[in-house]
Parts: C-alpha cells; sequence; structure tokens
C-alpha cells in the first residue's frame, strides 16, 4: 500500500497519506457486479469484479478487482454444480462477505444472481422469463439460471 507524503513544516511533522485503492472500497455487504470469467471443477465461480452499488448508483471499479463464489454461497439449501445456475460471461449481481481480495461473494438471497446473461448457442441476449427460466429470442434456447429478483437487463 503506497502513500503520499504530507509535510507540515509549521509544526515539523511529516506523515503519510495512504492512497484508497478502488479494492478498499469494497466492504462486507456491499452489493458487486462482476462477470463470471471461470468455473473451476463447476464447483468454485471465478467473477472479475466490474462495479459496485452506492446509494442506488452503480460506480464503475478502476482496476480488477476478483471475486470468488464459494460452492455454499450459490444458493440457499443443497449445493449445486455453479453451471447449473450460473453460465461464463454471465453478468451477476453479488453480496461481499469477506474484508480482503479476492473477496468471497454470495447470491444467496432473491435480490441477487444473474442479471444479465447471453444464449450459449447463439450468443444472442437472453430475455428473462420469470422464476429460473431465461429464453434466447433468436433461436429459443431455455436455460435455467439464479437470477436477480431486482433487476434484469434484457
Amino acid at each position: 500500500m503506497g502513500g503520499i507524503v504530507v509535510r507540515n513544516d509549521r509544526e515539523h511533522v511529516i506523515s503519510v497519506k495512504p492512497i484508497r485503492s478502488s479494492n478498499s472500497l469494497l466492504k462486507v455487504n456491499d452489493i458487486v457486479y462482476g462477470k463470471v470469467v471461470a468455473m473451476p471443477n463447476d464447483r468454485v465461480v471465478i467473477v472479475k469484479i466490474i462495479g459496485v452499488e452506492n446509494n442506488g448508483n452503480k460506480v464503475v471499479l478502476k482496476d480488477d478487482v476478483t471475486g470468488i463464489v464459494p460452492p455454499s454461497q450459490l444458493l440457499n439449501g443443497k449445493p449445486s454444480g455453479a453451471s447449473e445456475v450460473l453460465g461464463v460471461g454471465d453478468i451477476i449481481r453479488a453480496k461481499v462477505i469477506s474484508r480482503d481480495p479476492p473477496y468471497t461473494l454470495t447470491l444467496r438471497d432473491a435480490q441477487l444472481g444473474v442479471v444479465y446473461a447471453k444464449c450459449p448457442r447463439c450468443g444472442h441476449p437472453l430475455k428473462w422469463k420469470g422464476g429460473e427460466l431465461l429464453q434466447c429470442p433468436n433461436c429459443g434456447a431455455v436455460v435455467r439460471r439464479k437470477v436477480s429478483l431486482v433487476e434484469y437487463w434484457a
């Protein structure tokens, strides 16, 4: 963690003012948006956090910040394979539950989950049909996702 040297010649004091990186913006219980980049072993979900919700506004992060959704945080109740609820490339709304990067994220809330997804077959943005079902308006494919019940972008 770097800083800026601040001199106070009148009081003969030199101090270091820390530089706040965007990583330190994230706190436990922050709502973040991220892109699913990998799902090793169909269990852990690796997310590139791209923004944070701040008083109802979405603030884009300047630096790349990594988040991880462990299997226990995918759904309430039974753990399932990550690919049953998410897809690589999906944009998700998640909550931060750890203090330091890589941040642990949870989707265990009706308001958390996928907010944008593309069709795995043809790449078209999927439309939300309701519940856990998304449908491609282009090729008709229907896929199951853990959808955020407060917002879906298509």
